[in-house]
């Protein structure tokens, strides 16, 4: 019983870890309302939260160890109910106090991506760890679609009315102080244990740097869809909003069969999800008309919802279990910090050439293939290293 009330917090956690991308179907409208405000600045108002995301996921490994996940958590999901509320109120009135409400949101992002993923490692393990973690990943994508559709719907009556989806936080922090066990952190783990017992390894350092390729590739299409589809003259933020509903649809479907599908690809689930999410951006390039712009969003929903659980039960299970949610943590990090440089390089490459956005698409495509690449050959690289050494 006291695992299915775990079970309940942490994938009512994970249905919000999303909720700072319902600003990407308000991009544009974002960008109409502040009139010659600089374009990044406005995307700010959705990769903030990654880059906030990625001090507060890196640092709550660390602090789990000195203070109980529990307060940890519902002080990240107070964070994100300010934020949202904040930004609902008084965000139309400076484009810099939207910047500091998705700062509020990244606190809540940061924390609780790293969290939900530690507390599944903390009480569970084996194919029943792995079996979770795919689960938080369909309800991280299921709670997105419920979420982006309702503030793309909200949207279309004004842009900022898709911050009342914020007060879902509060049910979620109620479940979470009624659920989750306060547990005791593990401050008495030695220094002198961590140096010698508990050291990352290579492939955590590897998953790492795969995860940020992901983060600075696949989030081109959250942080472009809405530019494009007004650019492109598709429709407006409920357009926008369907896209990425579809994307986070494919992603909770994904999520749930993700034990079945790491059983069946092992351990080529990642280049696999790379490759595929890939395709995607190179058929909005390619193609880009409307349909192909709902084939992508399927595309990058499948390798959002694969990609995070299986490099982050990689990550975690490659290290000693006193540290497994640093190691969570550095992975989370790394996620964000790609997040957050994605735009200011899909920029970069796109004013290169001539401002086109469907260029950016194309950068997105070559660098998921790189990921993928690179995740296939570095990881087998690292099989015949430890077969070596324990030959």
């Amino acid at each position: 019983m006291e695992k299915k009330k775990i079970k309940v917090a942490i994938l009512s956690m994970a249905s919000l870890l999303m909720i700072s991308m319902t600003a990407s179907a308000i991009l544009a409208d974002i960008q109409r309302y502040f009139d010659g405000v600089n374009p990044s600045l406005i995307q700010m108002v959705l990769t903030l939260p990654a880059l906030v995301g990625l001090v507060f996921a890196f640092a709550s490994g660390p602090l789990s160890l000195r203070l109980p996940k529990k307060s940890l958590v519902i002080f990240a999901l107070t964070s994100g109910l300010i934020g949202g509320i904040i930004a609902l109120v008084f965000g139309s009135a400076n484009i810099y106090i939207l910047l500091f409400c998705s700062m509020l949101i990244g606190i809540a992002q940061g924390i609780n991506s790293t969290m939900s993923m530690a507390l599944i490692a903390d009480y569970f393990v084996g194919a029943e760890s792995s079996a979770l973690m795919g689960l938080q990943s369909a309800f991280v994508n299921g709670g997105s679609m419920v979420l982006l559709f309702t503030s793309g719907m909200l949207a279309g009556i004004q842009w900022q009315w898709s911050y009342l989806v914020y007060f879902i936080f509060i049910p979620v922090i109620v479940i979470v102080m009624k659920n989750l066990p306060k547990d005791n952190p593990v401050a008495e783990v030695s220094e002198k244990h961590l140096e010698v017992g508990a050291k990352l390894n290579s492939r955590v350092y590897l998953t790492a740097l795969v995860m940020f390729l992901f983060g600075i590739f696949l989030f081109v299409f959250q942080t472009n869809v809405a530019l494009y589809v007004a650019s492109r003259g598709f429709g407006d933020a409920s357009i926008s909003g369907i896209i990425n509903t579809v994307m986070s649809g494919a992603g909770m479907l994904t999520g749930i069969f993700f034990g079945q599908i790491q059983r069946i690809l092992k351990k080529m689930i990642i280049p696999v999800a790379l490759i595929v999410a890939g395709m995607g951006m190179l058929i909005i390039f390619t193609v880009g008309n409307l349909p192909s712009l709902f084939v992508a969003a399927i595309c990058c929903g499948f390798g959002l919802a694969s990609v995070t659980p299986a490099g982050t039960f990689l990550a975690a299970n490659s290290v000693n279990p006193s540290i497994s949610s640093l190691a969570i943590a550095i992975v989370t990090a790394a996620t964000n910090l790609g997040i957050f440089v994605s735009p200011i390089l899909s920029n970069a490459v796109a004013n290169a050439n001539g401002g086109d956005i469907a260029i950016k698409f194309m950068m997105g495509s070559l660098g998921l293939f790189g990921a993928g690449v690179l995740a296939w050959i570095g990881n087998m690289l690292l099989d015949k290293k430890n077969q070596i050494s324990h030959s």
